[in-house]
């Protein structure tokens, strides 16, 4: 079972692994040390974190577990407008194993039940695109790196 608890501040050394998870791959190519690796995904995650208060200042912060065990994080503001999914990321071991798909679908039920598009604005080459595409996200613009995409419940 999937589901969503608030973030504490004892969850940020969980969160700052998983932010690292996500990012560890692009950085590494770049030929740094360890030292350095991690001082500058710490820097990032900091800048992350603060980005997000200071654009998004009633989105709540969420940890995601399945079973009891914490599989990932979720942010999201809900506006009278529109809920916005502003990041979700999994643990690596859990992705790609149902657990995108079913929280999703679980924001859609909420999103539909309060008559509220969801919103979201993702790098193109992000895999979970096509996760978006499948659970009828469509693309509303972009540019040549990040698009924005929305469901609506319209299908």
């Amino acid at each position: 079972m999937v589901t969503i608890v608030d973030a504490r501040t004892e969850d940020q050394a969980f969160l700052y692994e998983l932010y690292r998870s996500t990012r560890i791959e692009e950085v590494s190519a770049w030929g740094w040390g360890d030292g350095e690796l991690d001082a500058f995904l710490r820097m990032q995650f900091d800048l992350r974190q603060r980005s997000y208060a200071l654009q998004y200042p009633l989105a709540q912060h969420g940890i995601v577990l399945q079973n009891g065990v914490r599989v990932g994080g979720i942010v999201l503001q809900e506006t009278p407008q529109e809920i916005r999914l502003i990041d979700v990321s999994l643990v690596p071991e859990y992705r790609n194993g149902g657990i995108g798909t079913a929280l999703l679908k679980g924001l859609q039920e909420t999103a539909a039940a309060h008559r509220k598009p969801i919103r979201i604005h993702v790098i193109r080459s992000n895999p979970a695109v096509s996760l978006y595409e499948r659970l009828d996200f469509r693309l509303v613009e972009g540019d040549g790196l990040y698009t924005a995409m929305e469901w609506s419940g319209n299908g």
